[in-house]
């Protein structure tokens, strides 16, 4: 019976200390946190073992899927229509600071006794 509760009990030390180190190195190459929330993350690894390092890797796993999606980054959007990258492109002058005001006149409106 002891010698069972001793192998149980190693055993589940094994699967901790295992977890720790996985969620520490996923967490160190990281490019998604700064150092100061990494260190913070890893102290909470360490210091609530079994709870710190699932809710580490499970923010890390989707804080990863999200920069990988992130719209923004690829140059997808979120834009609305008329406004962004493909708009940008679209429009070359035409604009009020290149010689149209905005009332469609161009140039000098003269004087009054004109």
């Amino acid at each position: 019976m002891v010698n069972s509760t001793i192998a149980l009990y190693l055993v589940f030390l094994t699967v901790v200390v295992v977890l720790n180190l996985v969620a520490t190195v996923c967490l160190i190459p990281s490019a998604v946190y700064s150092g100061s929330q990494k260190t913070l993350q890893l102290v909470l690894i360490w210091l609530l073992r079994f709870v710190g390092a699932i809710l580490v890797i499970s923010v890390w796993a989707h804080d990863r899927k999200s920069t990988l999606r992130d719209p923004v980054r690829n140059d997808e959007g979120p834009w609305l229509p008329g406004i962004g990258p493909e708009s940008d492109r679209a429009h070359h002058g035409g604009g009020f600071g290149e010689g149209a005001s905005h009332d469609g006149h161009s140039g000098d409106s003269g004087s009054p006794g004109d």
